[in-house]
């Protein structure tokens, strides 16, 4: 049996592995917040709520607690301090793979919704810094609270090309009957 204390340090030790979500999270409220009190047309909100909302998931998907991966494809794994990452990329081809790039997919819509005359190597870059950004905390937030997420070199990749993808569709998209409906949406 557990005494009170030891229930308390139990309950307390799973409420720290919310911690990078809740701190995200509440960085994501507010950035929303204050593009609230910016931008006040209708279709420019809906993509700041869309991308709120997009964001929250991310957080979800990526920097809450698991105890199982995902990861299907067998990979040599480096370990630093007893925290495990990959850096060798494409040792198998999971479907992981295709799920990261359908994840980061919507991102590269809402950076050309944010400013869509964005320069390539610009979407580049900021696909590049949102999937650096998940796979940094991830291993970051592994090594000091055992999130139990492991980094992967083949993800910073995958949803790099994934943002890539959508920005471009987005700009395709731009050149069609839909272009009314873009502008609509978009903050620049």
């Amino acid at each position: 049996m557990y005494t009170i204390f030891e229930k308390l340090h139990i309950e307390g030790e799973k409420m720290l592995h919310w911690l990078p979500f809740i701190i995200y999270f509440l960085i994501n409220c507010y950035l929303l917040w204050h593009s609230w009190q910016r931008y006040r047309l209708t279709g420019q909100r809906v993509t700041l709520v869309a991308t709120f909302i997009y964001l929250t998931a991310i957080l979800v998907l990526c920097l809450t607690p698991t105890l199982f991966s995902v990861a299907s494809a067998h990979k040599q794994l480096f370990y630093f301090a007893g925290t495990p990452y990959n850096a060798i990329p494409f040792q198998g081809i999971s479907p992981e793979f295709f799920l990261n790039i359908i994840m980061t997919f919507p991102w590269g819509v809402f950076l050309y919704l944010f400013n869509r005359h964005r320069s390539w190597q610009k979407v580049i870059l900021y696909s590049f810094a949102l999937s650096l950004f998940i796979e940094a905390n991830q291993f970051i937030w592994d090594l000091l609270i055992n999130l139990g997420r492991l980094a992967d070199i083949d993800d910073l990749i995958t949803n790099t090309i994934g943002a890539i993808i959508g920005f471009a569709v987005m700009y395709l998209l731009d050149k069609t009957i839909l272009h009314r409906l873009i502008t609509h949406l978009c903050l620049k």
